[in-house]
């Protein structure tokens, strides 16, 4: 894959992190001294790239993505993406939630099933609806996205069912609701748990009958359209509360996916960043060829509160102000000040990335499960550091060492 992230070395010893089909341009221009491989560092003037060799036992870095990936597809829009031959994984990423998502997708698509999609703001649930309409037999319909948070009460109806001319006040002309100008095709109804009861009412009747009936309209319009839904906020708490219809849950959820936060895919962070500094280079014409470590690091162990939505806009921002490299300072000046905070699989992925050997990864572990345990057992005993110490079976100045290197509050 070209996008992956290659460890290298500059003339200053200074490490950064540089796109695989970069490395031979970086090299010519004398940007990077070393790169690593699995084998080791590898100084620049030694290289030779194996895969032009007729014989080709290439086992860099880059072998854990043994696909093909044609880049310049990414700018485009995820529908051509797709009828260009990208898969779904290279749209949502190759992470276990990632890879679990993309076969669920792939396996109601070409049903007439209504599909639930849940998921914090910003995990790609505008993504996930499109890729499910393209990938089912209704690909060549329309694709309609209504954004129920964004229409005023007073309107929704209007603009889900029509209207007739003269049907009210200001109706000077007769207009198509959202579900006919998606006949035939698919219609995603963003932030549902926003429509009034009402609404609701309206729309179960809709699910049940696939008939509309326009405000001032006297002939029901008989429609095919598949109905994707989606959610920030868990639906079974408001149908809990009395705040949504459990009937209308029900007909929306006939088959329901969880986009899990940023923070739960750890084995995606990179990739992603990868990609979408792809794309930001061709939107903004740069040509800013990697990471440094201490930007890696920053992307590995930050929360992502604002999910893969925050970590794009990050991504183009740093990518405006940087010339060549990613520091974590082009990072550092587009986010609030947040506590990053490492898990354990973020850790991985950073070692990883870093081409770190399988002793360096055990110790990334054993530290990792050292600092949660003195942390839980310091917490415990009311951050009283004499029962911390009988607690873990160690002495005084191992804990004072131990608090100070992890940084233990």
């Amino acid at each position: 894959m070209d996008r992956v992230l290659i460890p290298a070395q500059g003339h200053s010893g200074e490490t950064v992190f540089v796109f695989k089909n970069h490395i031979e341009r970086v090299i010519a221009e004398r940007k990077i001294q070393t790169f690593r491989r699995s084998n080791g560092w590898v100084k620049s003037e030694d290289w030779k790239d194996p895969r032009r060799e007729e014989k080709s036992d290439y086992h860099g870095p880059e072998r854990r993505f043994c696909r093909t990936v044609n880049c310049a597809l990414f700018p485009l829009p995820i529908a051509q993406q797709l009828r260009k031959g990208h898969s779904v994984e290279m749209i949502l990423g190759y992470g276990e939630r990632a890879r679990e998502i993309a076969l669920k997708l792939k396996s109601v698509a070409n049903t007439n099933l209504s599909v639930m999609l849940q998921g914090k703001t910003g995990t790609g649930k505008g993504v996930a609806g499109l890729v499910l309409h393209e990938l089912s037999n209704r690909r060549d319909g329309p694709f309609i996205k209504v954004d129920c948070g964004a229409i005023p009460p007073t309107l929704i109806e209007s603009e889900l069912f029509g209207f007739q001319k003269g049907s009210f006040t200001g109706a000077f002309r007769s207009k198509p609701g959202r579900f006919q100008l998606a006949d035939g095709g698919t219609i995603l109804l963003d932030e549902i748990s926003n429509i009034s009861m009402d609404m609701q009412t309206r729309l179960l009747g809709f699910l049940e009958e696939r008939v509309v009936d326009s405000i001032g309209g006297t002939s029901p319009i008989k429609l095919d359209v598949r109905v994707i839904s989606a959610s920030n906020v868990d639906l079974k708490d408001r149908v809990a509360t009395n705040q949504f219809r459990e009937d209308l849950f029900y007909r929306l959820s006939e088959f329901q996916i969880d986009l899990p936060p940023l923070k739960e895919r750890a084995d995606d962070i990179f990739y992603l960043a990868t990609k979408l500094l792809w794309m930001a280079n061709h939107e903004l014409k740069k040509e800013v060829f990697g990471f440094s470590e201490e930007a890696i690091d920053f992307l590995s162990s930050y929360d992502w509160s604002g999910n893969i939505r925050e970590l794009r806009n990050l991504i183009r921002k740093a990518t405006l102000f940087a010339d060549e490299v990613i520091e974590v300072e082009h990072l550092l000046g587009n986010v609030c000040e947040r506590e990053t905070t490492g898990s354990l699989d973020s850790c991985l992925e950073n070692a990883f990335v870093k081409g770190r050997s399988l002793r360096e990864m055990n110790d990334v572990i054993r530290k990792v499960a050292e600092k949660r345990i003195i942390e839980r057992v310091y917490e415990e005993s009311y951050k009283n550091k004499k029962r911390t110490c009988a607690a873990l079976g160690i002495d005084y100045s191992t804990l004072y060492r131990k608090i100070k290197e992890y940084a233990i509050g």
